[in-house]
């Protein structure tokens, strides 16, 4: 069972094993199914929840650092520590920003927004998280072979590095760029299993997932199954990979909960 759960974490708990984590909740739910870790459609799997036309990208809020000779990413996600409320704000300037007769943008989340080029402009970025602490100039140059999309992101850490906003964020990581990723194509959906603990996240499965139901005490559920939560508390007691935001691992259930289901089962 894969338990996906968007929020973070303090710690994994004591006698966990720990697992590749992925950084984001979509990218978890896709890397759950199949894709590849590098190159997985985030901007395609919200742009189908959204109902948006069209090629997404995905672009995520950062703070820069230079280096002796180059850059590295230091804070993205939850490490920006964003609310909602100051996302918006952030990604209003971007809007302003940008001119509207070449970009569409869109709201998804504090560290997750959504652009769209109104001119093809192919790219290959890789997901966020990789690249933290890692030297950015190989990167920013793999990017794409018209220098476009480095050369906006150079622009538009002129437009975040300057800006007032983070005036107010006083002990928090200066909000300095974005880095654009997130693209390809979902395939068809698949028929795994997907329990949910909201119809928000009902919604999202149905995406990817032709097998997609509301979790429910009363029912049990396959190895297979992947768990979409706001909360760990409904599964805390099944063996189970677990992913936050932040972090995952693998647990195993107590011996105690073992023989409770078996009698379930056996009655």
């Amino acid at each position: 069972m894969d338990i996906i759960i968007n929020a973070t974490i303090d710690a994994a708990p004591e006698g966990s094993v720990p697992i590749p984590a992925q950084g984001n909740y979509y990218h978890h739910l896709l890397a759950c199914l199949g894709y590849p870790v590098d190159a997985p459609p985030v901007a395609d799997l919200l742009r189908r929840y959204h109902g948006l036309d069209g090629t997404w990208l995905v672009a995520s809020p950062i703070h820069w650092q230079a280096t002796h000779n180059d850059a590295m990413i230091v804070a993205c996600n939850a490490s920006l520590d964003l609310s909602d409320e100051e996302s918006r704000h952030w990604f209003d300037a971007w809007a302003a920003y940008l001119p509207p007769d070449e970009f569409n943008l869109h709201y998804h989340d504090a560290y997750t927004w959504l652009i769209q080029p109104m001119k093809p402009h192919p790219m290959h970025a890789l997901p966020v998280h990789t690249l933290l602490h890692q030297p950015m100039m190989q990167h920013l140059k793999a990017l794409d072979t018209s220098l476009f999309w480095s050369s906006l992101l150079t622009e538009n850490q002129m437009l975040f590095s300057s800006h007032p906003l983070n005036d107010a964020r006083k002990d928090a990581y200066p909000i300095n760029g974005v880095w654009i990723w997130g693209a390809g194509q979902l395939a068809a959906p698949v028929s795994r299993p997907i329990v949910c603990g909201d119809e928000a996240s009902c919604h999202l499965a149905r995406v990817v997932s032709t097998h997609v139901r509301l979790y429910a005490l009363s029912q049990a559920y396959s190895k297979n199954t992947i768990v979409l939560s706001v909360t760990d508390e409904p599964f805390k007691n099944h063996t189970a990979r677990r992913y936050w935001n932040n972090l995952a691992y693998m647990n195993k259930a107590s011996c105690r909960f073992i023989r409770f289901w078996r009698s379930l089962i056996e009655h």
